[in-house]
């Protein structure tokens, strides 16, 4: 027990809120870059348009609640610490489930998107090759501090972001509104079911954003940063994703974006033709989107699994430090291998399914928690209060319920496997893990002590929240 508690206090304090917009932004900027377009051919521009918006508001609602909690709860182990406190060992254990799901298959979709990218400019290096590079170059950026990947990570996203701008003002003078709108009418291929089937696909577009609370111990003052890194990550994040699936279809259309493993640069090179000078940009230097959020999702499933070891609902070994660089390596390391495997097993179309609804079963407990822990524990000191609330968490929690239910449309044998992996867990919570929790570690503490509070300052508003 005494190198479990040696182990809960060596997170090392380093990140500001620039570090966690920059964090925020880069773990999800992927999904403009690669994903988001394989929900297109059943929905359509306007389907896909309609269903980014719902996916937006969801985000934008639920990153408010969890500002809230993060200020509360300060802890790595993020949704699942808030998901303990309010309703228990097994929904807290659950919720961290989805968590580890949603970023371990993550990994592999966007390293399996890196490799199309680089199959545009290299056809002879295979997607494998390609994965396993990116996954040992980051495992070991991890592994030597979280402040030296948030510096490289400020670098990727900047570029990631300029990309991305460079191709709006060369593409926007250039859509062709008929892609957007054909004139035969087929506005929504799929009609409602098509919407519905294009949710998993839109939420690629902010996915992960909620990773942010698990940086909690290594943010320097949580209570005042952690909600403007949310909230200016958000408001970034909605704009980046109207404009990229605008100007990529109303370039190339349906058709091809439908298809393309690489659609940013295919969608300019249906205009201007593979050899143009944006097009090879944006297949080379462009993978640094795609790096971005890769790191960044190593960085969030390393935490989550951290955390859950380190309470003792995982074995002991993945919560193990490295001692003078203060990284949990056993957490980046395992996962990585397991992800690596999924690379060479499925298609990335499929694996977005299961990572969206392991996202999808914590979105809907935190949500839950931000209106239980209201109602159950009034008095605790909230340095960020919900706007609107409880309007705010419901409106999310309601489009959460909704969304997870759309990969049952998109493709029922991924929607089967997901309840099995957590009809598993289930029964592996019970039989082994409420046997081996560890009383000492911080989660654990505050959901066992109603009386403890953080300390404080003086509550923010959301526009106080963002300035700097």
């Amino acid at each position: 027990m005494s190198s479990k508690k040696d182990e809960i206090i060596v997170l090392k304090k380093a990140l500001t809120p620039i570090h966690l917009w920059t964090i925020g932004v880069g773990i999800v900027i992927s999904g403009n870059y690669f994903g988001w377009n394989f929900g297109l051919s059943q929905s359509g521009f306007l389907g896909m348009l309609i269903a980014t918006l719902f996916m937006a508001i969801m985000y934008l609602t639920m990153t408010l609640g969890i500002s809230e909690l993060s200020t509360m709860l300060p802890y790595a182990g993020g949704p699942y610490s808030f998901a303990r406190r309010a309703m228990g060992r097994y929904i807290g254990f659950i919720t961290g489930v989805g968590v580890v799901l949603q970023y371990v298959i993550a990994a592999p979709i966007i390293a399996i998107g890196i490799g199309g990218y680089i199959s545009f400019l290299f056809p002879a290096v295979p997607t494998v090759v390609a994965a396993a590079f990116m996954y040992a170059l980051f495992m070991g950026v991890h592994i030597i501090g979280i402040k030296e990947y948030a510096t490289i990570e400020m670098v990727l996203v900047f570029i990631a972001l300029g990309l991305l701008v460079l191709m709006y003002f060369v593409g926007l003078p250039q859509i062709n509104v008929g892609h957007l709108f054909p004139e035969n009418g087929d506005l929504i291929p799929g009609g409602f079911k098509g919407i519905w089937s294009a949710l998993p696909y839109a939420m690629w577009l902010f996915l992960a954003i909620e990773m942010l609370p698990m940086l909690s111990e290594e943010t320097r003052d949580v209570q005042k940063d952690m909600p403007k890194g949310l909230i200016s990550g958000m408001v970034t994040l909605l704009i980046l994703s109207i404009l990229t699936t605008t100007v990529a279809i109303g370039l190339a259309g349906i058709d091809v974006m439908t298809v393309a493993e690489d659609p940013l640069p295919a969608a300019i090179a249906a205009v201007f033709g593979n050899t143009y000078w944006l097009a090879q940009i944006l297949a080379s230097v462009g993978l640094v989107g795609l790096i971005a959020s890769f790191s960044g999702v190593i960085l969030a499933y390393s935490r989550q699994v951290y955390a859950l070891s380190r309470a003792g609902y995982l074995p002991s070994m993945l919560s193990k430090m490295h001692k003078k660089r203060q990284t949990p390596y056993m957490a980046i390391i395992l996962p990585g291998f397991i992800g690596l495997v999924l690379v060479i097993l499925f298609n990335p179309d499929d694996l977005i399914l299961i990572s969206t609804f392991g996202a999808l079963v914590s979105y809907i407990t935190m949500n839950l928690s931000v209106l239980i822990l209201r109602k159950k524990e009034p008095h605790l000191v909230r340095t960020f209060k919900t706007p609107l609330y409880p309007f705010t968490p419901i409106v999310s929690l309601v489009l959460a319920v909704i969304a997870i239910f759309a990969s049952f449309f998109a493709n029922l044998t991924f929607f089967i496997v997901c309840l099995a992996v957590f009809a598993v867990a289930t029964i592996y919570y019970w039989v082994w893990a409420r046997h081996h929790i560890n009383e000492d570690a911080p989660e654990e503490r505050f959901a066992k002590d109603a009386t403890v509070q953080v300390e404080v300052q003086a509550p923010v508003s959301p526009i106080e929240a963002i300035r700097e």
